[in-house]
């Protein structure tokens, strides 16, 4: 490793990496090739300057060169390095030589009689498992680089034939969801939502469904991260909020005043500095009481909890429009959160719902879930509710409010049969 100044172009990068690979070819040998991206990095240079970058970087270069086994390393960018390392056959090889380059680039670097701790993400692949050209393995590298990156950084990702599939999906389904709305490809989906005391019909959930002519039904699962990474979510959003505020409206129209709809709200949306005004403007378009309306938010907006979120939510419920944390109990939100938060209600996650039915931890959890969340003065909804002895539990337990296949399948609005306004049979 020389100086930063001699360091290779990315050009030159690719050519040494293939000069590695004839080598190894002709030896038989195997390789890792690695890019070690430096998490961070610019914080280095806001903090400290362009000579504490470079110091950095000459460090962490050459320690990554130390050992008989290197092949090579160089800079391929400004924050990673692109190397390779001679490994045997074993895996247990590999490993270790991965947690070499690690700790290569976890070690902390001196500056000035301080010490800049900083962390990295690995993306890895082998020659020949994974190819046997310069191109194929970089690109192998940075998917896997990538997926290190989605995960929060800080971490090793091997590549694997799976995750180029998993790329090559999440790149098509992401060009194909741009024109989606334009071409009015989505459309809502109503679950009913049942009262437990009495068991009469308290509202309806808005579920988002997109079908793609070429690809079929695609789930939310799969198409709502990629609309929030490239920032769709919000014109898709607020076409959701308004087709089901038109919904409720019409169903309003025969003195069904008491419905409420429920739709479901990303952390990117709250993040809209427009969001608050529209919510405003669709309740005032749709000629319904804020109350009627109920905002669901993922559990996992406490990982993008700000100041400017909770202002959002509180703005909202100070509207009146009630506010509901989904999917709790899945690992983000705990109870102490839920004073942070201006919620109405908590959605249980259906992974605590689904076992409740036989004896199991899950039925503890959930009977003690709704006891504390009631002291709380929160209301509860149980969603995934399939089976008759989850509801007998549900209703035992004072659960508020329940829905699930047993009590109704999500229908669209022209099939939603009004009988289900009546006691559910399955409630009784």
């Amino acid at each position: 490793m020389h100086g930063l100044a001699s360091l290779p172009e990315r050009q030159e990068a690719y050519a040494q990496l293939e000069v590695a690979l004839s080598r190894a070819r002709a030896s038989g040998q195997r390789l890792v090739v690695a890019l070690i991206q430096i998490d961070r990095f610019y914080g280095v240079n806001e903090a400290k300057g362009l000579e504490a970058c470079n110091q950095v970087l000459e460090s962490i270069g050459g320690r990554l060169s130390q050992g008989a086994d290197t092949a090579f390393v160089t800079l391929i960018s400004g924050d990673t390095f692109l190397m390779a390392r001679e490994i045997g056959y074993l895996q247990a090889e590999c490993a270790n030589a991965v947690e070499e380059m690690k700790y290569a680039a976890h070690y902390p670097v001196s500056y000035e009689g301080a010490e800049l701790n900083l962390t990295a993400s690995i993306g890895t692949c082998l020659f020949p498992q994974n190819g046997r050209t310069s191109e194929r393995l970089l690109g192998h590298a940075e998917t896997a680089l990538f997926k290190s990156r989605e995960q929060g950084g800080n971490r090793i990702t091997f590549y694997s034939e799976e995750e180029t599939a998993q790329m090559n999906r999440w790149l098509e389904v992401g060009a194909l969801l741009r024109p989606a709305l334009y071409l009015r490809q989505f459309h809502l989906s109503y679950q009913p939502i049942f009262r437990t005391e009495g068991g009469r019909l308290r509202g309806f959930e808005a579920l988002l469904r997109w079908n793609q002519p070429e690809l079929g039904a695609i789930w939310p699962a799969e198409f709502i991260p990629i609309a929030e990474q490239n920032g769709l979510i919000v014109p898709i959003g607020e076409w959701a909020l308004r087709e089901a505020c038109k919904m409720l409206a019409g169903m309003q129209e025969y003195g069904l005043k008491e419905l409420v709809i429920a739709v479901n709200v990303s952390h990117v949306q709250l993040l809209d500095n427009s969001f608050c005004s529209m919510v405003a403007h669709v309740l005032e378009e749709a000629g319904i009481e804020p109350s009627c309306l109920e905002l669901e938010v993922k559990e996992d907006v406490i990982l993008h909890f700000t100041d400017k979120t909770l202002a959002v939510l509180s703005q909202l419920r100070a509207l009146g429009v009630r506010i509901t944390l989904d999917n709790f109990g899945e690992g983000y939100a705990s109870l102490a959160n839920l004073k942070q938060l201006p919620v109405n209600s908590v959605k249980i996650s259906k992974s605590f719902i689904r076992q409740i039915d036989v004896q199991s931890v899950e039925r503890h959890i959930v009977e003690a879930m709704i006891g504390l969340l009631h002291k709380l003065e929160i209301e509860v909804i149980a969603g995934g509710v399939e089976y008759e002895e989850q509801y007998k539990l549900l209703k035992e337990w004072s659960c508020d409010f329940v829905q699930g296949f047993l009590l109704g399948s999500p229908m669209q609005p022209d099939l939603l049969d009004m009988s289900i306004i009546r006691k559910s049979p399955q409630t009784a």
